[in-house]
């Protein structure tokens, strides 16, 4: 797949577990979300992975780049290049491999021992292997003045296997508990999305630290334009509040019938955003 990593950059820039599936609530979605509720939460929705990179040098005087993020596919693997400006060359990093969490605290090696190629472009891909799925961008890094030890911020990005750039998903989502009518109500906003459904979830654990599907909202669907307006979900026979942390909510890359294969997460589970689930204010 052939994506400039100037089109990536300009498209973040204005954009500005294997899992255990709990015993889920009834599901409904209408116009009965609009009642009256309690309890609400109201959500900033982060775009995943988020983090920073840190380049340095190995004994052999190789440039290694080290990854401290979280938001990754519990147990996934992911393709991490450096992309040279004017020279159309790639650096190419060991494999990023992410903990069953979907953390990555972890320092990546390449065999380059060259000058530091000014204004290179760091980009994680969506998987490892050479297919144009896997090739996919999920996150880039802006272009590098020097390598030095500064930390550089990490940019999800949200690129179709067409090379179809929607730059970096962002969203709100509110949530709302009836004590008296034992319903949880999900609105969610999104943009930057690829077109189509996408499964989205409450878990348990947090998007730091990834855990189990407590309740399954009904697939977000975006527009052509990567847009997702007021999709809501509302489940029924709730008997307990929304607790004060332990819950996140995560919008993934793919549906409800491929994020997961064989019980396992595929490369389409990626979360896409996440908020935690905090006490409301």
């Amino acid at each position: 797949m052939n994506v400039t990593a100037r089109a990536l950059l300009a498209a973040a820039a204005g954009a500005a577990l294997a899992t255990a599936i709990l015993p889920l609530a009834p599901l409904t979605a209408g116009p009965a979300a609009a009642a009256v509720t309690s309890a609400a939460h109201h959500l900033k929705l982060h775009a995943m992975p988020h983090g920073s990179v840190a380049f340095g040098r190995d004994r052999h005087h190789h440039l290694t780049v080290r990854v401290s993020a979280y938001g990754f596919t519990p147990g996934s693997s992911h393709a991490v290049d450096l992309r040279v400006p004017r020279h159309h060359a790639v650096i190419r990093f060991s494999t990023l491999r992410a903990a069953s969490s979907g953390q990555a605290h972890t320092t990546l090696h390449s065999r380059f021992a060259g000058h530091w190629p000014h204004g290179s472009v760091l980009i994680i891909r969506m998987g490892a292997s050479r297919g144009r799925l896997a090739r996919t961008p999920i996150a880039v890094a802006r272009p590098l003045s020097h390598a030095g030890h500064h930390h550089h911020r990490l940019i999800a990005v949200e690129v179709s296997p067409h090379g179809i750039s929607y730059g970096t998903p962002r969203g709100t989502a509110r949530l709302s508990y009836s004590p008296r009518k034992h319903t949880l109500t999900v609105i969610v906003h999104a943009s930057g999305l690829t077109p189509g459904p996408h499964a989205a979830h409450i878990h348990l654990g947090s998007c730091q630290d990834q855990g189990p599907v407590k309740y399954m909202l009904n697939d977000l669907v975006a527009s052509r334009h990567g847009v997702v307006r007021h999709a809501v979900s509302v489940f029924t026979n709730v008997t307990q509040p929304i607790p004060p942390h332990g819950w996140y909510l995560n919008i993934h890359q793919g549906n409800s019938r491929d994020i997961l294969h064989n019980g396992q997460p595929s490369i389409f589970f990626r979360p896409l955003l996440c908020a935690n689930i905090r006490a409301a204010r």
